[in-house]
Formats: structure tokens, C-alpha cells, sequence
């Protein structure tokens, strides 16, 4: 691709969906006309130099993008996109566990009756009001990331734009808004789960046609939640800081480095932990789950399946630590090293 086809690229992947194809359809016209004008062989290829000199006077993409967006958002015209694509991902998660709920309810009733009917609306209402708190938290993640990128360091950004820089290949250190909004909204949700919805956690079923949910978390596992939420809160804070930056430097990298480091700590307490997981008797027949699998043979695979887990996290939090150690303080400070001769 050329400068004019990858600034236009640019621009596109950052204007909002509504009337996306004409704003850039309008801008594309009004670049060419530009560039037709300034170019000093008319009728003839535009040569790169003035290619580059209207491409910077028109200004980076994100500057361009940001004229053609509304000025009332929530989240901004720069942030809007990527906060589109992590919306649909998230509601698309919620919808589908609200679906097996739904396939349960079905499966579970054999005749239409009063219960069955119940139980279906009962669903189809915990389905709104789980899309509706899911929009909440993604909104209100963006609402952070939106402020945590200052005007003024977007305004240096902008001013420090070359149109070189599209064809740069792209910095490993430079940040991925999308991934940090990823990362941010999921610490979120997680962090408002288990601190005030840890009860929902457990084995549902039907009884009297209403959903009933049997906790399956035990009391040892609520000494871990201050110590989860901590790393999830250092996390998001991380994020918002790399955010602000922009890339890694040398204090993310640490902090990352530590953070790993205490997930690695309270990961391995939960393992080596009294059980975490446990399915009382008379719940287990409520349900009508298998009778070939007792609630303490649950108990065990749940609470096996459970270490299992917990130990790949381990795993690929140690390779993530040692990849990072490596990258930023040892193969970085190897690059420096000149050997004279």
C-alpha cells in the first residue's frame, strides 16, 4: 500500500461505523484535490516529497478522524471504535451464558406449564439485566481509558506526526489500546464478581419454576478475594498508566514483573489452600444432576479440574515474567554493548 492508501487506512479504522464509507469518501476527495494542486507535473504520478508535505499538513489520521466525530460522546471519536468492538465481544459472552440458561430451562420442563413459562421469563429477564450491567462496566471502563490519555499528550502526539510513520513497522513496546481495553474491562468484571456477586458462582437448577442458585465457593476462598482484588486493581491501574505513556518503559516492565510475581503467590496459596470448592449433599439432589456422580465426587473433580487451571496460570505467568526480565533488562541492556576490537 502507498502513503495515501495507508493514511486513509488510518483514518477509517478510527471514525465511527455511522456514515464511516461517505466521511472518508469526502476526505479521500478533498486529499487527492489537494495533492492534484500542489503537485508540480500536473496530469503526471505525484512524486513522495509532495505526497508527504500535504499528508502532514493535513495532520495525523487521529486529528483528522476526531474532526469528523461528535463532540457529545462519552467516549470520544479516537476511543469509539475499539469501544464498539469490546462491547460486542463482551455482550456476545453474557448473551451466550444467558442462552445456556435458557436451553436448560427448555430441556428441563417437559410439558408447558405455569413453572415452565415462569422460568422462561425469569431467563429472558436475567438476560436484559446481565446486558445491561455488562454495558455498564464496558462503558465505564472507557470512561477511564478516555481520560487517562490527556488532551495535551494527544496534542504532542499529533504534532509530532511524520508521515513516515505509517510505513514504520510496528514498536513491540508501543501499547494496544485495544488489548489494555480488553485487559481493563475484564479486571472490572471480575473484580465486581467476586466481591458482590460471589454467591451467584455455584450450580443452578429449577425448583418450583424459578431458577435456584447453590453456591459452590467456600469460606476459605473469601480470605483470597482482598488479595485478588488488589492484583486486579494494580493491573487496571498499570493499564491506565500505559495508557497515559503510551509504551512499556523500564517501571511498567517492574511493576508487570511484581505483579506477576504476587498473582504467582496468591495462585499457589489457593492450590496448596484447604478446598476452595464444595457441593453440599441435599443440593446435589435438588438439581437432578447425575446420580452416577455423587456431590463429593463433583466436589473433588471440581476442585482437581480447578488446580489444574490454576497451575497453567502459574506456568504462563512465569513464562511472561521471564519473557519480560529478558526483553527489557538483559537482551536491552546486551543491545548497548559494543565490543572493541
Amino acid at each position: 500500500m502507498n502513503l495515501i492508501e495507508l493514511y486513509l487506512e488510518e483514518i477509517r479504522r478510527q471514525l465511527p461505523s455511522r456514515n464511516r464509507d461517505d466521511i472518508l469518501k469526502e476526505i479521500q476527495s478533498t486529499l487527492m484535490d489537494t495533492i492534484e494542486d500542489r503537485n508540480p507535473n500536473p496530469g503526471a504520478e505525484p512524486d513522495t516529497e509532495t505526497v508527504k508535505a500535504v499528508l502532514k499538513e493535513f495532520g495525523s489520521p487521529r486529528k483528522v478522524a476526531s474532526q469528523y466525530g461528535a463532540k457529545d460522546y462519552l467516549v470520544g471519536p479516537r476511543m469509539f471504535p475499539i469501544y464498539l468492538r469490546v462491547l460486542r465481544i463482551v455482550l456476545i459472552v453474557v448473551a451466550a451464558f444467558n442462552a445456556v440458561g435458557l436451553i436448560v430451562a427448555i430441556v428441563s420442563n417437559t410439558g408447558f406449564s405455569t413453572s415452565f413459562f415462569e422460568a422462561i421469563l425469569e431467563v429472558v429477564g436475567g438476560l436484559f439485566s446481565s446486558l445491561f450491567t455488562a454495558f455498564g462496566v464496558v462503558t465505564l471502563s472507557f470512561l477511564g481509558i478516555e481520560r487517562a490519555i490527556p488532551d495535551n499528550m494527544k496534542t504532542i502526539i499529533d504534532e509530532k506526526w511524520q508521515p513516515e510513520d505509517l510505513l514504520k513497522e510496528e514498536d513491540q513496546d508501543k501499547v494496544k489500546i485495544f488489548d489494555l481495553a480488553i485487559e481493563i474491562t475484564g479486571s472490572l468484571i471480575f473484580i465486581t464478581l467476586i466481591n458482590f456477586f460471589l454467591d451467584r458462582v455455584g450450580i443452578y437448577y429449577l425448583a418450583d419454576g424459578h431458577w435456584v442458585s447453590a453456591p459452590i465457593l467456600t469460606d476459605a476462598f473469601l480470605r483470597y478475594v482482598p488479595w485478588i482484588t488488589a492484583y486486579n486493581i494494580i493491573d487496571i491501574a498499570l493499564d491506565l498508566y500505559l495508557l497515559r505513556l503510551g509504551a512499556w518503559n523500564k517501571i511498567a516492565s517492574v511493576i508487570k514483573v511484581l505483579n506477576n510475581a504476587f498473582k504467582i503467590a496468591v495462585t499457589y496459596a489457593i492450590i496448596v489452600g484447604p478446598a476452595v470448592i464444595s457441593v453440599d449433599p441435599a443440593i446435589w439432589r435438588e438439581t437432578g444432576l447425575s446420580s452416577a456422580t455423587s456431590a463429593t465426587q463433583f466436589t473433588q473433580i471440581g476442585n482437581t479440574g480447578l488446580d489444574i487451571l490454576l497451575g497453567l496460570s502459574i506456568f504462563g505467568l512465569v513464562v511472561d515474567t521471564i519473557k519480560r526480565i529478558y526483553q527489557r533488562f538483559i537482551k536491552g541492556n546486551s543491545a548497548g554493548i559494543t565490543i572493541e576490537g
